[in-house]
């Protein structure tokens, strides 16, 4: 049987994951990302909250031990502003689960970039 042969275009968060996964799945692997020069500059300072379920899927999935990444929240607190006054409009909050985590972009990938 022939073995299945995948290209993957980026190395953001989604082209890494889906990297990780198929590539366990016994599926060969192309990846390719933007790195010329001008996007070596640029660091991605984005951060993401995930839910419980999808958390344990990553720390599952990709086999991701270390703890120091991911920020676990109990309580969510949602402003908006309307005619320059910040208005409180929602909250949750739990005192026995986590609501979700937080983690910082470029950290997760560099976990995930030395697994592939």
């Amino acid at each position: 049987m022939n073995k299945q042969k995948i290209c993957i275009i980026g190395d953001g968060l989604a082209g890494l994951s889906t990297a990780i996964i198929l590539s366990n799945e016994n599926i060969q692997i192309d990846l390719y990302s933007g790195s010329s020069k001008k996007n070596k500059l640029k660091i991605d300072t984005r951060t993401t909250a995930i839910s419980e379920s999808s958390y344990q899927f990553i720390k599952q999935k990709f086999n991701i031990k270390s703890q120091n990444i991911f920020w676990a929240c109990k309580e969510i607190n949602l402003f908006f502003e309307d005619n320059k006054k910040i208005k409180h409009f929602l909250n949750f909050k739990e005192k026995n689960k986590n609501l979700m985590y937080i983690f910082k972009n470029k950290e997760l990938k560099k976990k995930k970039k030395k697994k592939i």
